[in-house]
């Protein structure tokens, strides 16, 4: 009777430690979720964007543009057919609801992959056709090429006339006001019927814990 007890006492410990641990695990992870973003990768080592200088004149734009500000940084091109457009959309959605306050140290940039078709008048006028902040800019190949292998981004053109595709990287870069390499923003399948998109709302979530 007596081992009987004992069986039924640490039976009854080893439930108890069990339900408190899974309560802990339950809270920990939910701290964790609230802390950390679900659709954004920050970089385990923050590397500084190298020099470079693309443009000329009033559109000469230097790495000293991503300073004191949260740069947006997106690779693409006009005459992109899908992603592109639908993208620029999407970070107009998420410039349009972030804080007033956070808007101001926020900035978003597409870096031209086509440089051929694109110049730097032509880009402004598509950025700005998105939304007037917005920054558009563009090089030469190989001035392109060592800006995106910085990224580990790649571009490279497909066809060989006039109306040639130029397939590319299409994740959305995150620039701290050091001029670091800080995040990668990632699409999101939350209905299955339409693929795999930008959660605008949660990536304002995610952007307002990294930057806080």
């Amino acid at each position: 009777m007596k081992y009987s007890k004992q069986i039924l006492i640490y039976t009854l410990i080893t439930v108890v430690v069990i339900v408190a641990g899974l309560f802990i695990t339950k809270g920990a992870s939910f701290s964790i979720k609230s802390d950390e973003p679900v659709n954004a990768m920050i970089y385990p080592k923050l590397k500084k964007v190298q020099s470079f200088e693309f443009g000329s004149g009033d559109l000469k734009v230097s790495e000293k543009i991503f300073l004191d500000h949260w740069t947006f940084v997106f690779f693409g091109y006009t005459y992109c057919p899908d992603i592109c457009p639908t993208t620029m959309s999407s970070l107009r959605e998420f410039y349009s609801k972030l804080p007033d306050d956070v808007r101001k140290e926020t900035q978003v940039m597409l870096v031209s992959v086509d440089p051929d078709r694109d110049d730097p008048e032509q880009l402004k006028q598509y950025v700005n056709a998105f939304h007037p902040e917005f920054i558009g800019t563009t090089a030469s190949h190989d001035k392109l090429e060592k800006f995106t292998r910085d990224f580990g981004a790649l571009y490279y053109k497909v066809g060989d006339d006039e109306n040639y595709l130029v397939d590319h990287t299409g994740k959305i870069f995150l620039i701290n006001p050091k001029g670091e390499r800080f995040a990668i923003f990632n699409k999101a399948m939350n209905n299955p019927s339409e693929g795999y998109d930008y959660d605008i709302e949660q990536m304002v979530k995610d952007f307002l814990i990294i930057k806080s």
